[in-house]
C-alpha cells in the first residue's frame, strides 16, 4: 500500500472550518464540533440505494441461519465489533451469527496492535478459520480510509470462496473500492474531520450509523420486529419477562386488561415466544396453529396476521352462509371508534372519524355522518362490502355509546336520526353513553355484582354500574364530568392547566428579573415551551400561544394536550411529579372518593366492587400507578381492577357474547 497516497484521502485532509478550534471557547468549541457532526447524516443520504441493496441481500441469508461477519482495525474494528454484540440481545438472533473481529485478536478492543492493521495475511487466516459458507454467510469490511491491508485480506479472502461482501469507508476513491472485491461499496463522505485524521469523530459516526442502518434493517426484513417494536424476544429471565409483558400490552389495546400472571401463562405455553404468543392473542388460534403461520410467512408477525385475518373473513362465507356480524361504537368528544366483530368476538376490523359528542342536541347531522364514516371504516378495514344506505343492516346487533346520550331528550332524537340515515339491525340496537360501554367488563366477572368506572382522559367521571346475574349492568350513580370550567379534576384538562400555570409563572418571573438564584427555565417549562413551539427568550409569549389556538383546535384542546409532556417527564422532573400526584390525589378524593365514601346512598364495600380505568390520561402508566397508590395509601381495595383502553372491542365482544347465546 502506497503511503505516499495517504495525505489525499478525505479522512486525512486539513478542515478549514477548524484550523483555529485550539482558539476558541469552551462552548464555541462545542458548537463548532456539533455543527461538523451535523453533516455526518446528510452524507449517507446518497448511499441510500447501496444500503438497501445490502440490506436485501444480506436477509435471504441471515433467514436461513448465515452469518454476518464484521472486520475491522481500530476504531473501525471496534464499532463493527459494538453492532455485532448488540444483535443478539437486541433482536433474539442466535449466538454466533453475528461475529466482530478487529486485527490483533480481542487484545486489541482496549489496547492497540502494533502492525496487525497492516497485514493482509492475517485477515485471510482470520477468515479461514471461520470455515466460510459461500451459500450462507456475509462479511462486512469496515475501514474509513478504505485502505486497511487486513480488511482488504479479509475482504479478497471471503470473495474468493463466493460469500457476500460489504465494504463500509469514508473516502472516495478507495483502495476496497478498486479491488474488485465488493459487492456493495457504501462510501458517504462526511468531509474532513474536526481534528486532521482523527476516524472516531465524523467518520466514526458515520460508520455507526451506516452499520446500525444494515443490522437493523435486516432485523426487521428477517420479522423480528411488528411496526417499530421488537417482537421476537425470549422471556427468559425476570428483566426479559417484564419486557415482554409491555410489549404484549403495547400491542394491542385490548391487552391491557391482561394480567401479569395470564401474560406468563400464555408466554410458557408459547415457550417464552413473544412473537408466537402475540399472534396466539390476536387471533385466538392454537399455539401449534399460530406456530405453522409463523413458518409459512418467514417468522413476520405481519403477514402472519394479514393471512390468519384473510382465513377469518373468507370463513364468513363458509358453507354458504354469512357469520353473524356485531358492531360497536365508542363514539366520544375527541374521536369515534368503531369496531366490527364476528359472533365469536374475533375482531375483524376497525375504523375511526373525528369527535362525536351530541350533547348540544341542536344538530345530529354531523355526528350521524361522523359515525357513518367510521363504521364504514370499520368493514372496509375488515375487506366486507357494505351497503350505500343503511349501513347498520350489515349486523346482527350493534351498540353505540355516544358521549352525551344520556342527557334528557336526547335518547329519542338520536335513535330517530340514526335509523333514519343509517339504517337498524336485523336484531338490536342498543343506544346508551360511551361510558356506559364500559360496564361490560362486568360480564367477565359474575361474582362481583357492582363496579365502578374511572375515566380520566380530557375530563373525569365515575359511574357505578350494577347487574344482576344474567341481566345487563345498570348505571346506579354517578361523579364528576362537569366539564372543564367545573370540575374535571385528574383529567388532562386539569393536568395540563396547572403546568400551563406554572410556566407562566416562570416566564413571567424571568421576563422581571426574579430568577437571578436559579436556572430560568427547568426542564418542564422547557418541554411545554417546546410543545409549543417557543424558544428560550425573554419577549416569548406563552400565553398567547396557549389562548389563540390553531387550525380550529379550542383552547381546551390545547391546554389537554400538555398533559403528554408532563406526564412523559413526571419520573425525572419534581415539578411535573408534582402536578401529576396532585391531579392523581384530586381524582381519587373527589371523582372516586364521593362513590366510595360510605355516607353516599349507593355506597358499597370496595372489596365488594370491582374498578375498571379508562381514558387517555390512565392509559399512561406513570399515572395509573400514582392512582393506584393514592389507593393503596388510603387502604382501599377492589374486588378487582381492569385496565380498558378500547371500549369499542369489549363492547363488540359483550354483543358477540350474546349473539352466540342466540345461536344456541
Amino acid at each position: 500500500m502506497d503511503l505516499n497516497t495517504l495525505s489525499h484521502l478525505q479522512t486525512e485532509a486539513s478542515n478549514p472550518q477548524t484550523r483555529h478550534i485550539d482558539q476558541l471557547s469552551t462552548l464555541d468549541m462545542c458548537k463548532l464540533i456539533n455543527t461538523e457532526d451535523h453533516r455526518v447524516a446528510a452524507s449517507l443520504t446518497p448511499c441510500l440505494p447501496q444500503i438497501a441493496g445490502a440490506i436485501d441481500a444480506l436477509t435471504p441469508r441471515v433467514r436461513r441461519g448465515g452469518r454476518v461477519i464484521y472486520v475491522g482495525a481500530g476504531t473501525s474494528g471496534r464499532l463493527g465489533i459494538l453492532d455485532a454484540s448488540e444483535i443478539p440481545p437486541t433482536f433474539a438472533a442466535p449466538p454466533g451469527q453475528f461475529i466482530g473481529l478487529i486485527a490483533g485478536g480481542d487484545a486489541a478492543i482496549r489496547r492497540a496492535q502494533e502492525g496487525a492493521e497492516d497485514n493482509i495475511a492475517l485477515g485471510e487466516t482470520d477468515m479461514a478459520a471461520l470455515d466460510l459458507d459461500p451459500e450462507l454467510d456475509s462479511v462486512i469490511g469496515i475501514a474509513a480510509s478504505g485502505r486497511t491491508p487486513y480488511v482488504l485480506g479479509c475482504i479478497s479472502f471471503a470473495k474468493g470462496v463466493g460469500c457476500v461482501t460489504i465494504g463500509v469507508v469514508c473516502a472516495e476513491p478507495s483502495a476496497l473500492g478498486a479491488s474488485g472485491d465488493m459487492d456493495f461499496l457504501i462510501a458517504p463522505l462526511p468531509g474532513p474531520e474536526v481534528i486532521s485524521g482523527s476516524t472516531r469523530l465524523k467518520a466514526g459516526t458515520a460508520t455507526k450509523l451506516m452499520l446500525n442502518m444494515l443490522s437493523t434493517g435486516t432485523m426487521i426484513r428477517v420479522g423480528k420486529t411488528f411496526g417499530n417494536t421488537m417482537v421476537d424476544l425470549i422471556a427468559s429471565n425476570a428483566k426479559l419477562r417484564q419486557r415482554s409483558r409491555n410489549i404484549f400490552r403495547r400491542f394491542n389495546a385490548d391487552f391491557h386488561s391482561f394480567s401479569n400472571e395470564d401474560i406468563d401463562a400464555l408466554l410458557t405455553r408459547c415457550d417464552g415466544s413473544v412473537k408466537l404468543a402475540l399472534l396466539v392473542a390476536e387471533t385466538g388460534r392454537s399455539v401449534g396453529e399460530c406456530r405453522q403461520d409463523l413458518e409459512a410467512c418467514n417468522q413476520q408477525l405481519s403477514k402472519a396476521l394479514a393471512k390468519v385475518k384473510l382465513a377469518i373473513i373468507g370463513s364468513k362465507y363458509s358453507n354458504g352462509r354469512e357469520k353473524r356480524l356485531v358492531l360497536c361504537v365508542d363514539g366520544g368528544g375527541t374521536k369515534c371508534a368503531a369496531v366490527v366483530a364476528d359472533q365469536t368476538g374475533a375482531v375483524l376490523g376497525r375504523g375511526e372519524a373525528g369527535p362525536c359528542n351530541i350533547t348540544d342536541g341542536t344538530c345530529l347531522d354531523t355526528p350521524m355522518g361522523t359515525l357513518s364514516t367510521a363504521v364504514q371504516g370499520a368493514l372496509q378495514n375488515a375487506q366486507i362490502s357494505s351497503p350505500n344506505q343503511n349501513i347498520l343492516s350489515r349486523f346482527e346487533s350493534a351498540w353505540i355509546g355516544l358521549a352525551g346520550m344520556d342527557r334528557p331528550g336526547l335518547r329519542g332524537k338520536t335513535e330517530s336520526k340514526i335509523t333514519a340515515i343509517l339504517g337498524k339491525p336485523s336484531r338490536l340496537l342498543r343506544l346508551s353513553n360511551d361510558v356506559d360501554l364500559l360496564s361490560a367488563v362486568m360480564a367477565r366477572h359474575p361474582d362481583t355484582s357492582s363496579v365502578i368506572v374511572l375515566i380520566a382522559g380530557t375530563g373525569s367521571i365515575a359511574m357505578r354500574y350494577s347487574a344482576e346475574s344474567g341481566k345487563e349492568p345498570t348505571r346506579t350513580a354517578r361523579s364528576g364530568g362537569w366539564g372543564h370550567l367545573l370540575g374535571d379534576e385528574g383529567g388532562g384538562y386539569s393536568i395540563g392547566l396547572d403546568a400551563v400555570k406554572h410556566t407562566l409563572k416562570v416566564c413571567e418571573e424571568v421576563r422581571l428579573g426574579l430568577r437571578p438564584d436559579e436556572p430560568e427555565f427547568g426542564q418542564l417549562e422547557q418541554a411545554i415551551l417546546q410543545h409549543f413551539s417557543l424558544s428560550k427568550s425573554r419577549d416569548m409569549d406563552l400565553l398567547s400561544e396557549v389562548l389563540s389556538g390553531q387550525d380550529g383546535e379550542s383552547v381546551k384542546m390545547r391546554i389537554a394536550a400538555v398533559a403528554q409532556p408532563v406526564l412523559d417527564l413526571a419520573v425525572t422532573d419534581t415539578t411535573a411529579m408534582g402536578i401529576a400526584s396532585s391531579q392523581a390525589k384530586a381524582l381519587v378524593d373527589t371523582v372516586l372518593g364521593r362513590l366510595i365514601d360510605p355516607r353516599s346512598s349507593t355506597a358499597l364495600p370496595p372489596e365488594k366492587t370491582g374498578l375498571v380505568l379508562s381514558g387517555g390520561v390512565l392509559m399512561q402508566e406513570t399515572y395509573r400507578e400514582l392512582v393506584l397508590e393514592q389507593l393503596a395509601g388510603k387502604g382501599i381495595k377492589f374486588a378487582y381492577v381492569e385496565v380498558v383502553s378500547n371500549a369499542g372491542a369489549l363492547g363488540a365482544q359483550s354483543l358477540a357474547s350474546l349473539e352466540a347465546q342466540q345461536i344456541e
